[in-house]
């Protein structure tokens, strides 16, 4: 049975019985009887056409679920009963907020991925608060996120530093050379993220601290991702705070960059996983990789260089 369910955790990680069967050197009819047989066994229906490819059906997922569950925990059994040599191929699937997802997690993964080519990647990305369902639902090894969760089942450990900036289009009327008052603001027009983000999170938080809330504020656009935000601000419709991750990370063309007076967004990224959950062994590697990768230089944080890489 256990056999089964690896089988068919790896089908839906393919999205291919042919792929799956070719990897494993068996027939793709084979691979097919055997997921007949899981269907049997459960006396439900696990899979459904769509397209030319397939989708699980709800049963389907729940079974999906439990399989990467039981396949970790078969994991954890043979390392500590020694019975199996360490092998580093698979998969490792990340979740992440916005800011590393888009900008920080793919320099990452491709050193990581320099040290053990074998491995493959599924990055999931969303608010802060949808990855840290996923991290609890097991649909994700472990994940990337702008906020903490420590709770009875979850776990964050800080990994890097992140500062929000005031942002405006370069057409803006104000002196973007000098410091602004952040009381100017307030009738402006101001984009924000959406509730849920860790962004979001941290503006509110930074607010607070000034006796204020964005309910002070004149919001015109509430949008789901950073992207969105950079293109509302260069089009003209307001001003928002963005990481100083997504400018340093591309083009920067109509935006610009200044500092409010007495008014310091600072907020952390963490490393999220379930508590006193063992990672399976190529997701434990991938995460003491980033945990250990990342360290603070005068207030900056390096990333891995081309062609360069340290070890653990």
């Amino acid at each position: 049975m256990l056999d089964l369910m690896r089988l068919f955790s790896q089908v839906v990680e393919e999205q291919s019985f042919t792929v799956v069967a070719r990897k494993l050197g068996i027939s793709q009819p084979a691979v097919s009887n055997q997921m007949r047989a899981l269907e049997e066994k459960l006396r439900v229906k696990l899979l459904y056409r769509k397209g030319k490819g397939f989708a699980l059906t709800p049963e389907g997922e729940t079974v999906y679920r439990y399989a990467m569950h039981l396949n970790d925990e078969w994991t954890v059994l043979m390392r500590e009963i020694g019975g199996t040599e360490r092998v580093m191929n698979g998969k490792v699937h990340i979740g992440a907020s916005h800011i590393p997802g888009e900008y920080l997690l793919p320099i990452y993964i491709a050193s990581f991925r320099r040290l053990y080519p074998e491995i493959k990647f599924k990055l999931s990305i969303g608010d802060s608060l949808e990855m840290a369902e996923k991290v609890l639902a097991h649909e994700v090894d472990f994940a990337v996120v702008g906020a903490v969760f420590d709770t009875e089942k979850l776990t964050s450990e800080y990994w890097m530093k992140d500062e929000l900036g005031f942002v405006d289009s370069c057409d803006f009327t104000f002196n973007l050379g000098q410091n602004i008052e952040l009381n100017t603001l307030k009738e402006k027009p101001m984009i924000i993220r959406e509730v849920g983000s860790g962004h979001r999170r941290a503006l509110e938080e930074s607010l607070v601290k000034r006796g204020l809330d964005l309910n002070d504020f004149n919001i015109a656009l509430e949008v789901g991702s950073t992207e969105a935000v950079k293109n509302a601000v260069r089009s003209g419709i307001g001003y928002s705070f963005l990481s100083k991750h997504a400018l340093e990370a591309g083009e920067q063309y109509g935006l610009a960059w200044t500092k409010v007076e007495d008014f310091y967004i600072e907020r952390g990224f963490y490393l999220l996983t379930r508590r006193n959950k063992p990672l399976t062994a190529i997701a434990d590697e991938c995460y003491r990789y980033l945990a250990n990768q990342m360290s603070e230089v005068g207030g900056q944080t390096q990333r891995p260089e081309v062609g360069s890489l340290k070890s653990d």
